[in-house]
C-alpha cells in the first residue's frame, strides 16, 4: 500500500512538474513595431515597381534578421496617397535583448 501511494505521489509530482515547465516556456511575452512599407500607387507604377518590390523585400529581410517577424500588413488611407501600406511587426522581447547587444 504504502508502495503504491509513494509511486502515485512521485507520478503526480512529475506530471506536475512536466506542467509547470510547460507553462513557463508558453509564457513568451513579446515587443511590437510598426514599419512602413511604401505606397500601392508606387507598386502599381509599371516602370517603379519591380524597384519598389525589391525595396519593401529588403525592409523585410533586414527586420526579420534582427529577428522580427510579420504578423500584418495593412493599408491605411492618406490625404497624399489612398493605400499607404505598413507591417505590424513583432519579436519575443529576450531576443530583442539580444540583438541590442551585438555590435
Amino acid at each position: 500500500m504504502k508502495k503504491t501511494l509513494l509511486r502515485a505521489f512521485a507520478a503526480m509530482i512529475l506530471v506536475v512538474g512536466f506542467c509547470v515547465s510547460a507553462f513557463a516556456e508558453a509564457e513568451i511575452r513579446y515587443e511590437y513595431k510598426i514599419v512602413r512599407l511604401g505606397s500601392l500607387s508606387l507598386l502599381q507604377d509599371k516602370d517603379k515597381s519591380e524597384t519598389k518590390t525589391h525595396e519593401v523585400e529588403e525592409i523585410l529581410n533586414k527586420e526579420g534578421a534582427q529577428g522580427w517577424e510579420v504578423v500584418n500588413i495593412f493599408a491605411v488611407r492618406t490625404t497624399f496617397d489612398p493605400n499607404v501600406f505598413f507591417a505590424a511587426m513583432k519579436r519575443p522581447l529576450a531576443e530583442a535583448k539580444a540583438q541590442e547587444d551585438k555590435p
